[in-house]
């Protein structure tokens, strides 16, 4: 037959060359729309200067009275109280930088970049702050628990509970470093990254401060707080009720738990968001969901910084006999001689571990 061909022999085709006919028009791609890019800027300017503003009032005047109730009649004789102190005043570091972002929420940013800086700082060193707190709890809950009473006893001891937590500050301001020394966009410059469009740790432009800061906050702010709670549970496992100290360990779990379930989302959509080539999210339709999203659950994780009163009241009962006295009406009655953190020996330094 005249259309039919021989095939080529494997040395004919080492040498000879094929056309390849396209079919299609390939001005088709130039004419395709690119992807819609989420615009946050209407649920900021609508939710965010309101809900902030709130936030700011409840969460001062609730982690101030748990600051007195802790110093004043609380006492810092244990070293679980200098903890819990550590925890409320992350809390106050972080509610201090919510007015700032209603402002940059309502105004389109902050009034320069120094400014932007200082208020990505501030709500860095609360945040590290707190997420490091829980966790010196939770291993003080652990160490509680152990076997060994030299190492329990010393680790108890107010000085090794004051170096401790002098030390944990240290840390959490060298992890703030980075929000501080962190590129400024060059599109739309620190207007685009502080106006609260791009919430709170979204990564910069630049590829290695994305890739940086988004493991940094997946790991202070969810991976090693899940792993205290882990061990916290694993220490308390069979804890009587009746237990002195029992209410104690549940407001410690209890803050462990709430602050990962509030910021848990965040840290989940954020790193999805960073890596989603990895992942084969990149179309457009999940692209504009995933940024939404980290937009979204920031502000939900915002929140926690009033949580913590809130568990106070509801979990420890001798917090509730302290409110009551220092606010009468607020709390039931004085507390009584049970519900008072019970008395502890003279401890040592923490060089007798």
């Amino acid at each position: 037959m005249e259309n039919c061909t021989s095939a080529p022999s494997p040395e004919e085709d080492d040498y000879e060359e094929y056309d390849v006919l396209i079919v299609g028009n390939l001005s088709d791609h130039e004419d395709a729309e690119p992807c819609a890019h989420y615009n946050g800027r209407p649920l900021s300017a609508q939710l965010v200067p309101r809900l902030y503003s709130t936030l700011f009032a409840a969460g001062l005047l609730s982690n101030v009275v748990v600051v007195l109730v802790l110093v004043k009649h609380k006492g810092l004789r244990q070293v679980e109280n200098i903890y819990f102190l550590n925890v409320a005043l992350s809390n106050l570091c972080f509610l201090l930088s919510l007015p700032l972002w209603a402002h940059a929420a309502s105004h389109g940013g902050v009034p320069g970049e120094l400014a932007c800086r200082f208020l990505e700082g501030l709500s860095a060193l609360g945040l590290c702050g707190e997420a490091l707190g829980c966790m010196l709890l939770a291993v003080h809950r652990c160490l509680a628990f152990s076997a060994g009473r030299r190492l329990s006893w010393a680790a108890s001891s107010v000085p090794c509970g004051v170096t401790v937590s002098l030390l944990a500050w240290v840390l959490v301001t060298l992890f703030t470093l980075p929000e501080l020394m962190s590129p400024i966009p060059q599109r739309d410059g620190w207007a685009a990254r502080c106006s609260a469009i791009s919430p709170l740790f979204l990564p910069a432009e630049e590829p290695f401060w994305k890739d940086f800061l988004t493991l940094k906050t997946n790991v202070l702010g969810f991976l090693l707080p899940l792993l205290a709670l882990l061990a916290l549970l694993a220490c308390s496992e069979g804890l009587s009720s009746r237990d002195r100290r029992h209410d104690l360990d549940r407001l410690a779990l209890a803050m462990l738990a709430v602050f990962l379930l509030m910021w848990g989302p965040y840290n989940v959509t954020l790193f999805l968001w960073t890596y989603e080539e990895h992942f084969s999210l990149q179309d457009c339709q999940t692209a504009y969901a995933l940024h939404r999203a980290v937009h979204v659950t920031k502000i939900i994780a915002d929140v926690h910084c009033c949580a913590n009163p809130l568990l106070y009241v509801l979990l420890d009962r001798a917090f509730r006999g302290h409110l009551g006295r220092l606010c009468p009406g607020c709390g039931r009655a004085p507390p009584s001689r049970e519900a008072r953190d019970p008395p502890r020996e003279e401890h040592g330094h923490c060089t007798g571990v």
